[in-house]
Parts: C-alpha cells; structure tokens; sequence
C-alpha cells in the first residue's frame, strides 16, 4: 500500500513538474519572438537611419558639382544671355536640394531623437552635416548677391544703351526731319488762266505779256514732292513756259515722239541748280 502510494506521488509530482517546464518554455518562446520582433524593428530603422543619411550626403555631393557647374559657367561669360540662364537654373536646383536636405535632417533628427545624443558618433556626424548645409546655404546666398550686384549694374548699363539709343533715334528722327523738310518742293501745272485764278501768276509790263509768279501764290495748289526723288514732271500740253525762276541749263523740256508740238514731261538734269533760286515749279501752257 505504501509503494502505491509513492509511486502515485511521483507521478503527480512529474505531471505537476512537466507542466511548469512547458508553461516557462512557452512564455520564454513569446519572449522570444517579442525581442526578435524588436530586434527586427531596430534594424529596420537602422536601416532607414541610413538610408537617410546617404540620401543627404549624396544630395551635398550634388551640390558641390553644381556649384562647381555654376563657377565653370560664370567662367564662360556672365554677359551671355544663355550663360545666364543656364546659371539662374543651376542656382535654383542647387536651392531645392539644400532645402531637400534640411527638410531629410530636420526629419532624421525628430525620428532619432534622444537615442542621438546618447550616441556620441552618430551626433557629431548629424551635427557634420548641418554644418556642411550651413556652409553650402552660405556659399549660395554670397553667389546670389554677387550675381544680383552684377545684374543691377547690368541693368544700369542696358538702361544707358537704352537711353542712348533712344536719344540716338530721337536725333535720327529729328535729322531726316530737318532733310525730309529741306527736301520738300512743289509744282503746278496748268493753263495761264487757271494759274491766274488760283492766285499763282500774273502779268507784268507795259504790254502784260510777261507771266511771273505772284507773291502770295495760294500753295495748297501745288503738288508737294521730294525733290531728291523726282526728276521729271508731266505736261502734256502745248506752248509750255516755266514761270518760276529756275537756270535753263539744269532741265530739258522733252516733246512727245509722236507729235512735237506737244511737250510731253519736264525733265530735271541737276537738281541743286534747278531748286537753287525757288522751292516753287510754276509751269504754264496754253
């Protein structure tokens, strides 16, 4: 009776020992996993830690090429417009990836926390790359207000070319004025007594056979010419005499090949002389 009584005991002790084992070795399984779960959690994030940082330090690379672009630009001659451009585009592309990079490192920091001041390294690598966006931010904004100086003196200078030119038009446009109006003339043609009546001739004398121009000829009758332009006037008629004073050398009156009674044009063979005494050409037919 006693021997069943132990070995029962036993078996109760072993079943009750079983139990607590595999009770601890399930919980230590669970802890298990939880800290391989967070084992997994932290390289993850060391891993985008990373990520980020590389991203950074490429975009400082980038940087420091295109700016090294910029000065190999400015090396070519600002004063292009092209150049110009070019550079005003790479300044800009240099800016969005300096604020591409605070905004990465302003991110990284919040994500980091109190983990970074704790970690002596990655802090003063973190607080290197600050100081390289500062220095970067630096160097673009110096660049930018250099190349805004040389624009306004750009300006000022287009400014006086402008200027310059336009007062170089205004003379210009004065000037053909002046010759435009020194170059103008008129003439008439017509029979004596429409002259007459117009105001332009009359006569003169004893016997009134003299036709002369009056002194206050009513112009709005005479076609106005540029006589640098015109070297023949129509007539068409017959028993033509020029009235206006002008040097019988210094025109031709040409008939009509097909009647020689008929004056057919009035034909100037040097203009200076012609126009020397008188603006006005008076010619009168009958």
């Amino acid at each position: 009776m006693k021997k069943a009584l132990f070995t029962l005991t036993l078996a109760v002790v072993s079943i009750l020992f079983t139990a607590c084992n595999q009770k601890e070795l399930n919980q230590l399984r669970e802890e298990n996993a939880a800290l391989q779960e967070q084992v997994g959690a932290k390289d993850a994030e060391i891993d985008s830690v990373f990520a980020a940082l590389n991203a950074i330090e490429d975009n400082l690379a980038q940087v420091s090429a295109q700016y090294g672009a910029v000065q190999e630009l400015r090396r070519d001659g600002e004063g292009n417009t092209n150049v110009r451009g070019k550079i005003t585009e790479q300044i800009s592309s240099i800016e969005n990836l300096l604020a591409d990079n605070k905004a990465k490192l302003a991110n990284l920091n919040n994500r980091l926390g109190a983990q970074a001041k704790k970690n002596k390294e990655l802090q003063e690598f973190v607080t290197k790359l600050e100081t390289r966006i500062a220095e970067q931010e630096q160097q673009i904004a110096a660049l930018n207000e250099e190349l805004e100086n040389k624009n306004a003196t750009i300006r000022v200078l287009n400014q006086n070319v402008a200027d310059l030119t336009a007062a170089n038009e205004e003379k210009d446009h004065t000037l053909a004025k002046k010759i435009a109006e020194a170059n103008k003339a008129y003439y008439v043609v017509g029979t004596y007594k429409d002259l007459k009546s117009l105001g332009v001739i009359d006569k003169i004398g004893i016997s009134k056979r003299r036709q002369q121009t009056t002194t206050s000829m009513e112009t709005s009758v005479f076609t106005e010419i540029d006589r640098t332009q015109v070297s023949t006037v129509t007539i068409n008629a017959k028993r033509v005499k020029i009235v206006s004073k002008h040097p019988e050398a210094s025109y031709q009156l040409v008939n009509d090949p097909n009647d020689s009674k008929v004056v057919s044009y009035l034909r100037i063979l040097d203009q200076e002389q012609f126009w020397k005494y008188t603006d006005y050409l008076v010619i009168s037919t009958r």
